[in-house]
This record gives structure tokens, sequence and C-alpha cells, in this order.
């Protein structure tokens, strides 16, 4: 297959107003999580929506792209009835839902029980990406850090949700994303060590500093797919030079997926472009000018 320019969740952020949902462990049901998330620098504030998860695949389908990567922090409901409206809206857009995001839960936290709860939490959310009809899933340990004494057991729980995604006929990966498998070694020594065939996302946003070069080198070999970052410049612009470096590393290291465009790396990702579907195009002109026509 080759490489092809794709659109995530992150992509269309301010067509779903910028709003996020979280499971309440009580009631089992998805809330609406606070209008401004103060992890991100930036802060988070919502807005109203201009398209709602269900109109979301045809607007997709209309510009022209038909894969997307779906988190689980924008669906509302996880009613039974919703999830197969949502998946009859994907595949009446022929949109597939390349993986289900799952962005919460500490697998490998040292704390056993922690740990066992991110396992059951993992597991729940695959469920979900089965009946979404997704053909694959991410989700990595967390923010607790990879020691010798947490690499061996999150290995394991890796192997078993591995297992118990496959068996539901998804295809599992994870990504140098949060604190665990934010560095390409860990992410490769926890692959390695869950003696398991997992695809990983290379995200060119995640790694930092003098290393982050090094770090896309190790990874764009064995990814699966890419989470494309145009990162602001000093003047909120995409700094297009730098993106397309991270495209010519991609395609040089025989790097085929689908490459998520994400935008800018702030709150509104396209805040830079006169609108939202034209700043897409222009990090697509940049996939076609690297990777070819076919892309």
């Amino acid at each position: 297959m080759a490489a092809r320019a794709a659109v995530s969740c992150v992509t269309i952020n301010r067509l779903l107003g910028f709003e996020t949902f979280l499971l309440d462990a009580e009631s089992s049901k998805m809330m609406k999580a606070p209008a401004i998330d103060s992890t991100r620098p930036d802060g988070w504030q919502t807005e109203t929506p201009s398209h709602t998860l269900l109109e979301l695949p045809a607007e997709i389908a209309a510009h022209g792209f038909d894969c997307y990567d779906l988190t689980m922090l924008h669906l509302p409901s996880i009613e039974r009835a919703y999830l197969a409206d949502v998946r009859a809206a994907f595949e009446e857009s022929n949109v597939e839902i390349f993986q289900l995001l799952i962005d919460t839960g500490e697998i490998g936290s040292p704390d056993p029980q922690e740990s066992s709860a991110g396992i059951e939490h993992t597991k729940f959310w695959i469920e979900i990406a089965a009946e979404l009809g997704a053909s694959g899933v991410r989700y990595v340990p967390g923010d607790s850090e990879p020691t010798p004494e947490t690499m061996p057991s999150t290995a394991a729980a890796f192997r078993e949700l591995y297992d118990f995604a496959v068996e539901r006929g998804l295809k599992p990966a994870t990504e140098n994303y949060r604190i665990f498998t934010n560095e390409a070694d860990d992410l490769l020594r926890l692959v390695e060590l869950s003696e398991r065939d997992y695809g990983w996302i290379a995200d060119n946003g995640n790694p930092k500093g003098s290393e982050k070069y090094d770090n896309l080198a190790k990874l764009f070999p064995g990814a699966t797919s890419m989470h494309a970052w145009a990162l602001p410049d000093e003047d909120g612009r995409p700094d297009i030079d730098e993106f397309r470096r991270c495209l010519i590393m991609a395609r040089d290291s025989g790097f085929d997926g689908p490459i998520m465009l994400h935008g800018a790396y702030t709150m509104d990702n396209f805040a830079w472009a006169p609108d939202l579907w034209s700043g897409v195009e222009e990090m697509r002109a940049e996939v076609l000018s690297v990777f070819g026509e076919n892309s």
C-alpha cells in the first residue's frame, strides 16, 4: 500500500467545536469534558460545533479523503444504537476508521491495581472499536516512567491486549505519545518484549529537542501510520520546510501508511489558513510533492 494523505480527529477539531467527552465510571456514559483543558498551555476553549460526528464522514469524503483516525474523546455516546449509527455513517461515506484512538488509561503504572484498571479500561474501548467497525485500535501505556520493573509487566499487558484486539478483528498499534513510549527506544523495546506484531504511529510533533530526528529515524521504518504536524513558527504559520523534512525522512525509510494531516500544533490547528480545508489542502500538497500523485 502506498502512503496516502488522511485526516483525523485532530484535523477536524474545529468542526466539532473542540468538544470532547470522557467516560463517567459510575454511569458508564460519556460526559462532556470541561470547556477549558488546563493540561494544554494554550487552553482548549469550546465553540459551537458546525457538524455532528454523524455528519462528519460525508464532510471528510466530500474533500477527497477515505481514511480517518477517530478518538474515543469525540464519542458523545457509547450506546449501541448510536455506535451503529456512527459505523453506518462512515461506511456509507466509504471512509475507513483506520484506528480508534484510546487516549486514557494507565496500563504501565507500577501500581498493580492501577495497571489492572488500565488494562480493563483499554479492553472496554477495544470492544467499542470493534462495534464501530474500525480497522485498528491504538493505545499507549500512559504517563508512568518506563523502568526495569514496569517494562516487563507492561509488555505482558500489551501481549494480553494484542490478543484481545486481534480476536475482535482489530489491528493493534501504539504510539510515541505520553511519557512511557515518548522515546523511540522505549517504544521499540516494549514492542519487542510484547512478542507481538504491533504497529505504531510515528508522531512528528511529540519528540522534542536535539534528539527529535534521531527518534523519528528509528520510528519511521516500522511505522504503520504517521501523525503529521507542520509545527508553527514564530509567526504562528506552519513551518513547511520542517514538515517537508519529516515527510522526506518517512519516504526514505520506506514508510507506506496513512499520513494524518494534523495542522500546526495549536488549539485551532488551522487558524493560520483562510479556512480549515484550505489548510488541509496545503499540507496535502506537500505530501503529494514528496510521495507522488498516488498518495
